[in-house]
């Protein structure tokens, strides 16, 4: 992995719908609709869990295909790979699965040692189409062809569609967590915490409202975190950039006690989300609360 900023390229073919998956995670949704054609690529300074990210969004128009396969730069030194897929247009999936061996040439010239992790996005899964049959069928489809062509490659596979954030949302922050040292020491952190604490769920937003993470017993508290998180990280948000007071602690009453919690380390915030289903809970989420913060900004500090 680079020593301090995190390489991560978006690349696929034209109209896969890539620059949308990124308007999507800084929730610039209203200019998705009016977006043109990447011209070559664009570069965007990005934060998650306090670490800078660079990400690179290739433009997937044949010219700019050409000029990517033909020079090594543009691939040396990245950690992470989205490759975008668009799963209404079954057309051009011959296309994409070329454009993507081509590309793990590219890499194997560069090191084939070290490739970097690859996460397969079949978007534009909207929700009202994935349960119907035919779609079904490609998306499976895709993903044994894609994993039966890339047996040496470390692949992930994420449904995607910029009209369910959360499916964008954890795709990019599983893709993260993926490369990271200690990235997988995030969940058992959140799984000991809402053990103790006695919570039905406990969810995990970063200051740009993605999903750092959750635990949960059962999908009813884990649904309400889901609603609710979001709704309330959003609003933080909001308030923070209008220099306005912000509540570090919410309450709510429904059919149990839904919690929401800022936590703050020197210049990096995240919210918590708590659903349990007695108030008094409460005051062991308060008591044990500075530890785990202690537990998350260490992980954070010696990620890298």
């Amino acid at each position: 992995m680079s020593e301090a900023i995190i390489k991560t390229i978006f690349i696929g073919l034209d109209n896969a719908g890539k620059t949308a998956i990124l308007y999507t995670l800084e929730g610039k949704f209203a200019q998705i609709a009016s977006l043109k054609p990447t011209i070559k690529f664009t570069r965007t300074d990005f934060t998650i869990l306090g670490l800078p990210i660079k990400i690179w969004d290739m433009g997937g128009q044949k010219q700019y295909r050409e000029e990517y396969l033909a020079q090594e730069k543009f691939f040396v030194g990245t950690d992470l790979l989205f490759y975008v897929i668009d799963i209404q247009d079954s057309t051009r999936f011959t296309d994409s699965v070329e454009y993507f061996l081509n590309i793990l040439e590219v890499f194997e010239k560069i090191d084939p040692e070290r490739y970097p992790h690859i996460v397969i996005l079949l978007h534009k899964a909207d929700p009202y189409l994935k349960e119907f049959p035919d779609v079904k069928k490609t998306l499976r489809t895709v993903k044994n062809l894609f994993s039966e062509l890339a047996k040496v490659v470390d692949l992930t596979f994420h449904e995607t569609s910029v009209f369910d954030f959360d499916t964008v949302s954890r795709a990019f922050v599983d893709g993260i967590l993926k490369i990271l040292p200690k990235g997988e020491v995030v969940q058992e952190v959140l799984n000991d915490f809402k053990k103790k604490t006695e919570s039905s769920a406990i969810m995990l937003l970063d200051e740009n409202v993605l999903l750092i993470g959750e635990a949960y017993n059962d999908e009813g508290s884990r649904n309400i975190c889901r609603i609710c998180g979001p709704y309330f990280a959003n609003m933080a948000e909001k308030l923070r950039n209008y220099d306005l007071f912000t509540p570090d602690t919410i309450e709510v009453e429904m059919e149990g006690w839904l919690f929401f919690k800022l936590i703050q380390y020197m210049k990096v915030h995240f919210y918590l989300i708590f659903f349990t289903p007695l108030r008094e809970n409460f005051h062991k989420i308060n008591d044990l609360l500075p530890a785990f913060t202690k537990d998350i900004f260490n992980l954070i500090k010696y990620v890298l």
